[in-house]
């Protein structure tokens, strides 16, 4: 079971947008995939039509008891939903080693975390705990300032934690984004990051999609967005391993 936190410090870069496409383009692929919301905006949940449902995240990693998935209305996607008070988490030990432990024998393939975009409880843990980290990006300046200051927390307790970069909401067409590219590529050496080859373009039935509370890959099968969705699949399926 191959676990990966999807994390930015700087809120609004499409963590949540990112965990539920990926997680169904994976799905359809024939993957077991869990998403986890650890975020307490609970976008993810939302966006699944899952919002107030329980069990939580909270009582996944506190209860001390198995906690079992809601099954979505993708096949092989399944979800844990948020909870407003994951503000309020705090906890001395690792809560989700032996919390992830307790999924193992679901046979999950894929785990995809998807944390509040702060450096509190849930996100430091979960980025410990994970086996890789997936930051969705904007390319504008000071969503790229916020990645280096991301990237460089990281790395202070996890120097060696593989660490996935994807530019979303992409506008090939901008010289803003080109100038963001050409600063992305030269720093991946320096901060020791993949920068994915997929990204994912400025569309806007990824947006609505959330709004109906579906994956765009099935409202929206023929857009920009869920093709790449699909082509960043492809990609990390390939990069991860994915078994």
């Amino acid at each position: 079971m191959l676990t990966i936190a999807c994390f930015n410090l700087k809120g609004g870069t499409g963590k949540s947008t990112t965990a539920i496409n990926l997680g169904a383009a994976l799905a359809t692929s024939k993957c077991k995939v869990l998403l986890i919301d650890l975020d307490g905006q609970r976008t993810l949940s939302f966006g699944l039509g899952f919002d107030g449902q329980t069990p939580t995240a909270i009582d996944w990693l506190t209860s001390g008891e198995a906690i079992a998935p809601i099954a979505t209305k993708t096949k092989n996607l399944c979800l844990i939903p948020g909870d407003i008070g994951m503000f309020r988490l705090a906890a001395s030990d690792d809560l989700f080693t032996p919390s992830l432990k307790g999924i193992r024998p679901l046979d999950f393939n894929i785990v995809l975390l998807d944390c509040p975009p702060s450096l509190g409880v849930a996100s430091v843990q979960a980025i410990l705990a994970a086996d890789r980290v997936l930051m969705p990006t904007l390319c504008e300046p000071a969503a790229l300032k916020g990645l280096s200051e991301a990237i460089g927390l990281i790395r202070d307790d996890a120097p060696d934690k593989p660490i996935d970069v994807l530019r979303v909401r992409y506008r090939r067409r901008l010289a803003l984004t080109r100038e963001a590219d050409d600063l992305l590529i030269g720093s991946a050496e320096d901060l020791n990051y993949r920068l994915l080859y997929s990204s994912i373009p400025e569309n806007i039935q990824v947006a609505e999609s959330i709004a109906q509370q579906v994956p765009v890959l099935e409202y929206a099968p023929k857009s920009s967005g869920s093709a790449a969705y699909k082509s960043l699949a492809k990609e990390v399926s390939k990069l991860w391993k994915v078994k």
